[in-house]
C-alpha cells in the first residue's frame, strides 16, 4: 500500500480555493447568461451585480500580481528580486539561448490568442456575437487561468513545452488573456480590464527583458524542482519532473 499523500502546500491550497471561487463565479455568469442574458450587456445601461462581480474579481486577480507580498506562486513572483536565488557560475550564453527558445514559444501563444480574440471582435462588430456571450467568454478565461495552473495548460503542453508553471515564460500573460475577449467592445468596463491586463503584461515583459536570469531555472535556483515547496504540479497533466518534498 502506498503512503499518505504529501501535505498540501500553502500555495497549492490557496490556488485550489481560488479555483473553487472562480468556478462559482463562472457558474453564476453561466446561469445569468441562460436566464437573463441582458444582465450581461454592459453597453446597455446600468451594470448588473453579476457584471460588477466579474469586473471586481478579474481586476483584483490582475492587480494582485503587482504585489511582491501577494502569496502567489513563484511562477508569477519570480520577476521580483526576492524570488531570485542565483546559481553560481551559470552560463550567460546558455541563458541567452534559453531566452530565445522561450520567446519562440511566447510568440506562438500570442499569435494564437490574438487570432482567436480578433475573430471574436470581428464577429461582434458584424452582429454575430453579442456582448453577453463575450462576457461569458471572459468569465471562462478567468476560470481557465487557474485551470491552467492546477490541472492542464494547452499552452504549456503544445506551444511552450516548459517544465511547469513555476518555469512558465508567460505566467503573467493570463491577466491580459482574461480580458482579451472584451477588447473589441468600446466601453469603460472593457477598457479598465484590458488596460489593467496590459499593465501587468508590460511590467512582466519589462522585467523579463531587463532581468532574464530571474526567469530561467539554469540561473535561478528557486525555479528548480529540488527547491520547490509549492507542488502546484501535483494534479497537473503534462508537467515534467514532478518532485514532492
Amino acid at each position: 500500500m502506498g503512503g499518505p499523500l504529501p501535505r498540501l502546500s500553502d500555495v497549492t491550497r490557496r490556488y485550489i480555493i481560488d479555483f473553487l471561487f472562480r468556478l462559482a463565479v463562472f457558474l453564476v455568469m453561466g446561469g445569468v447568461y441562460l436566464l437573463r442574458p441582458e444582465w450581461l450587456d454592459f453597453t446597455a445601461g446600468d451594470l448588473s451585480w453579476p457584471l460588477m462581480l466579474l469586473w471586481a474579481a478579474v481586476l483584483f486577480s490582475m492587480l494582485v500580481q503587482l504585489d511582491t507580498n501577494s502569496g502567489l506562486t513563484t511562477g508569477c513572483l519570480k520577476q521580483y528580486p526576492s524570488r531570485f536565488d542565483p546559481v553560481e557560475g551559470y552560463d550567460p550564453q546558455a541563458l541567452a539561448r534559453a531566452v530565445k527558445e522561450q520567446d519562440r514559444g511566447a510568440v506562438k501563444v500570442a499569435l494564437v490568442w490574438l487570432a482567436i480574440n480578433l475573430c471574436f471582435g470581428a464577429l461582434y462588430h458584424v452582429g454575430v456575437l453579442s456582448v453577453p456571450f463575450l462576457v461569458l467568454m471572459c468569465a471562462l478565461c478567468y476560470l481557465c487561468d487557474v485551470v491552467c495552473v492546477l490541472f492542464f495548460c494547452p499552452f504549456q503542453t503544445f506551444l511552450m513545452h516548459n517544465r511547469c508553471c513555476v518555469n512558465c515564460r508567460i505566467f503573467a500573460w493570463g491577466a491580459w488573456m482574461m480580458a482579451a475577449p472584451l477588447m473589441g467592445v468600446p466601453h469603460w468596463y472593457s477598457w479598465t480590464l484590458c488596460g489593467a491586463g496590459a499593465l501587468v503584461l508590460w511590467v512582466w515583459e519589462a522585467r523579463y527583458r531587463r532581468y532574464p536570469e530571474r526567469f530561467w531555472q539554469g540561473s535561478n535556483r528557486n525555479l528548480q524542482c529540488a527547491s520547490c515547496r509549492e507542488q502546484l504540479c501535483r494534479y497537473k497533466r503534462g508537467s515534467k519532473g514532478k518532485t514532492f518534498v
